[in-house]
């Protein structure tokens, strides 16, 4: 992992690749594309001004544009010679302020920069000379986070992604926080050369995270329900030769592993889709066909009265078709036809059947390479991170992993796991089951004023771990 981060620090950011920009709290992925405006903390800019640096890169968003800047110098700007002793003789008072809001909203229209706008703040302050250093440096920092536009880009890592989403949209990936995610590869011993199982229903955030810790060196095989989408392992944005040791296996084939040899069954996964479809169009068409029974009677009248306006003007177009066909004329042995866009179509559509057809077979090839390496029964671990009840998953899972390797599963509740724990249980050849639930409280350490954050995860879900032995008899 070490030689990953030095490669990351070395390379120079281009357009296409993947970025986490992230001001405080607030972090956001993005793909460096040239003249295309982006939003982020209510600015609007464009990601040009990023491509040649590297990662770790500070920059400043100015007319639009992000232009780099020196944190150190930055954050010595704003230091105060002058210091108080003691906060309690101070009150938290509107009038300590000499500008009002009005005249700082007229520095930002007449585009005053950041910087100056809070030494304006420092030097109309009454109080600021008698804070003590740590009030003072506290204050500076809320100042800098409103006025200052600064965003340092980083690379997406699990652990960024993870406290991403964590933050904003924590049911995209099933609630699971930063130090669950890091029990679940500690527990399942994910480690260079092993091959893993993993059932992800969390936008890709524990594939991305198992084959971030393998380094490439590794098979993961990522069982999926219904349409793939991995937006977390996208923006982890790994190299060809990390992805060409991932393969995908829909869940719903596992009862196909034992036959090698069938292709991957589309229909049925269309079919599925389609009975849902077609049970919510039900009410709809029979709703439409009263409505036409009794539009039927009233439009009978109308129609005879149309007919003969319509026959007038069908025998009209029918002559400037036959006019417009003899450009065009068809041959019965190629099919094709010698007009221009018809014969554009014609080739796009082949192109695109072309490429659907390989995709097909590529996925076809992918999925049966998975099913060779499940049929070795010989999986270095079992990791369960999805929505569903994790009992039929793991039953049908377990008998392709190696006897001594971890099972790890997790769920935002205890409920389902207590259940597969009962069943692997009753199973036999599964031994040192535990269940645990992690109570993390983050603490600011700084000097002389170290507490726990006021704001804090109620919880972050709860992960049972188990020991595979040899397969009952």
């Amino acid at each position: 992992m070490a030689c990953a981060e030095n490669i990351s620090s070395t390379k120079l950011l281009s357009e296409n690749d993947q970025v986490i920009l992230k001001k405080g709290k607030c972090c956001q992925v993005f793909q460096i594309k040239k003249k295309r405006f982006v939003w982020l903390d209510k600015v609007k800019f464009t990601l040009d001004g990023v491509i040649g640096h590297r990662y770790g890169t500070t920059f400043r968003v100015t007319n639009g544009e992000m232009v780099k800047v020196n944190k150190k110098e930055l954050d010595e700007a704003f230091q105060s010679t002058e210091q108080g002793k003691d906060n309690r003789g101070l009150h938290d008072l509107d009038s300590n302020q000499k500008l009002s809001r009005d005249d700082i909203e007229l520095m930002k229209k007449t585009g005053m920069e950041g910087e100056k706008i809070i030494g304006q703040l420092i030097e109309n302050s009454t109080t600021f000379k008698d804070k003590t250093e740590y009030a003072q440096e506290k204050w500076i920092k809320k100042k800098k986070k409103k006025h200052l536009q600064i965003f340092t880009v980083l690379k997406p890592t699990a652990r960024l992604l993870c406290e991403m989403y964590h933050g904003k949209a924590p049911q995209k990936i099933c609630h699971i926080r930063i130090d669950t995610l890091a029990q679940i590869l500690t527990y399942s011993n994910v480690r260079a050369n092993c091959n893993m199982a993993v059932v992800d229903t969390t936008n890709g955030l524990v594939v991305g995270a198992v084959l971030e810790r393998l380094g490439g060196h590794g098979k993961v095989i990522h069982f999926h329900t219904g349409e793939m989408t991995r937006p977390a392992l996208e923006a982890m944005d790994f190299p060809q030769h990390f992805l060409d040791n991932l393969y995908s296996f829909p869940l719903n084939q596992t009862n196909q592993i034992e036959n090698p040899d069938s292709p991957y069954d589309e229909q049925s996964e269309s079919r599925n889709k389609n009975e849902s479809k077609t049970d919510r169009t039900q009410n709809d068409s029979a709703k439409e066909t009263v409505n036409k029974n009794e539009n039927e009677t009233e439009s009978m009248d109308q129609s005879e009265n149309e007919v003969k306006t319509e026959n007038d003007e069908t025998k009209e177009k029918e002559c400037v078709d036959l006019s417009k066909s003899t450009d065009t004329v068809e041959t019965k042995e190629t099919g094709k036809t010698t007009g221009k866009p018809e014969g554009n179509q014609g080739k796009r559509k082949h192109r695109d059947r072309e490429t659907r057809e390989q995709s097909r077979n590529l996925r076809n090839k992918r999925i049966r390479d998975a099913k060779q390496l499940l049929l070795q029964k010989n999986m270095d671990g079992l990791i369960v991170a999805c929505k569903y009840h994790p009992t039929p998953i793991v039953l049908a899972l377990l008998d392709y992993i190696a006897p001594c390797r971890p099972i790890v599963l997790y769920s935002q509740h205890k409920e389902p796991l207590m259940d597969c724990y009962a069943f692997m249980r009753e199973r036999g050849g599964i031994v040192n089951f535990r269940l645990t639930e992690t109570w993390l409280r983050e603490y600011q350490v700084l000097p002389m004023r170290t507490h726990p954050h006021i704001g804090m995860s109620g919880g972050g879900g709860y992960l049972l771990t188990a020991l595979t032995l040899m397969k009952p008899t």
